[in-house]
C-alpha cells in the first residue's frame, strides 16, 4: 500500500528523474546486500568473513542509531568502509570472485515490478540514477544479467579498484549511508523534480541539493515506523512497489485500461 503524506502532484516525464537506492530498495527486503554477498562467497577465506562480521557488529548499530550526531556517525561510517575495503588486499580476493557470484544463486532478487518500471523509464526517457553504498561491480553485473541496465540508467556506488586481477580496495569517492548528500548527478541536467526511493532514513540525503518527492520502502528492519514515516513524503509497504508510486506521480506512466 502507498501512504501519501504530501499532496499528490503529477510530474511530466520530460522534467522528471529517478533517484534510487539499490540494496533492499530495488531488491526485495530479504535479499542479501552486496557487501554480505561477497562475504558469503565460498571463494573467500573464513577469516575474511569473520572480520567482516565483527565490523558489522561494531558499526551497524551506530548506523541505525538516530540519537548519534550526523558528524560523528559520518566519521564512523567512513571508518567502517575503509576497514572493510582494506580486507580485500589483506586476504587477496580476486575479480573472478565477483564474476562467479553472478553464476550461482546469489541471494539477489529484484522487487516484483522493477523490470517493467525500468522499461517504462527507458521508454519515457527518464534518467534512473542508482545511488548505493553497496558494491558497484556487483550492482552493474546483476542489472546486466537482469536486462535492466539501459542507457538511461547510471550507477553511483563503490566500484572496486584492481591491480590486474586482484582487488585492492574501493575507488574514490567512497559512498556510505551518511555522505550521499555530497554527490552530484550530471544526468539530471535541467530536470525540475525527481522521485526518490529508499529503504533507510539516510537515503533521503541523496536529494539534499535537489527537488524530490521522497518515497520510502518500510522493510521493518529495526527502524522506528513513526520516525521513518515522518521523514518521507510517502511510504510503500509490501506488496506495493515502484509502479504503484509511478502511476500516482508520473503523468505519462502507462496505466491499465481498468485503472
Amino acid at each position: 500500500m502507498l501512504y501519501i503524506h504530501q499532496k499528490k502532484e503529477l510530474l511530466h516525464a520530460k522534467n522528471t528523474y529517478i533517484l534510487t537506492d539499490f540494496d533492499r530498495t530495488l531488491t526485495t527486503p530479504d535479499s542479501t546486500v552486496t557487501w554480505r554477498l561477497l562475504e558469503e562467497s565460498p571463494d573467500v577465506p573464513p577469516t575474511y568473513r569473520e572480520e567482516c562480521q565483527k565490523l558489522h557488529r561494531t558499526y551497524r548499530p551506530i548506523e541505525l542509531d538516530t540519537t548519534i550526531a550526523n558528524a560523528e556517525k559520518m566519521k564512523k561510517m567512513e571508518e567502517w568502509y575503509q576497514e572493510t575495503a582494506h580486507l580485500f588486499s589483506k586476504y587477496h580476493i580476486y575479480r573472478k570472485t565477483i564474476q562467479d557470484l553472478m553464476k550461482s544463486k546469489n541471494g539477489l532478487q529484484l522487487r516484483k515490478d522493477v523490470k517493467p518500471f525500468f522499461q517504462n523509464m527507458k521508454r519515457l526517457g527518464i534518467p534512473v540514477i542508482i545511488v548505493s553504498a553497496g558494491i558497484g561491480d556487483i550492482i552493474e553485473q546483476y542489472l546486466q544479467e537482469q536486462q535492466c541496465l539501459f542507457p538511461n540508467v547510471s550507477i553511483h556506488a563503490n566500484f572496486l579498484s584492481y591491480n590486474q586481477e586482484e582487488i585492492m580496495g574501493v575507488r574514490q569517492p567512497l559512498i556510505h549511508s551518511m555522505n550521499k548528500s555530497q554527490l552530484s548527478y550530471p544526468e539530471i541536467q535541467k530536470r525540475k523534480m525527481g522521485l526518490l526511493f529508499g529503504d533507510q532514513i539516510e537515503d533521503i540525503e541523496m536529494s539534499k541539493n535537489h527537488s524530490t518527492i521522497n518515497i520510502g520502502f518500510y522493510n521493518e528492519n529495526g527502524q522506528d515506523f513513526d520516525t521513518f514515516r515522518g521523514k518521507y513524503d510517502a511510504i510503500l509497504t509490501n506488496p506495493s512497489s515502484f509502479e504503484t508510486a509511478a502511476k500516482v506521480y508520473i503523468k505519462e506512466y502507462p496505466r491499465q485500461e481498468w485503472e
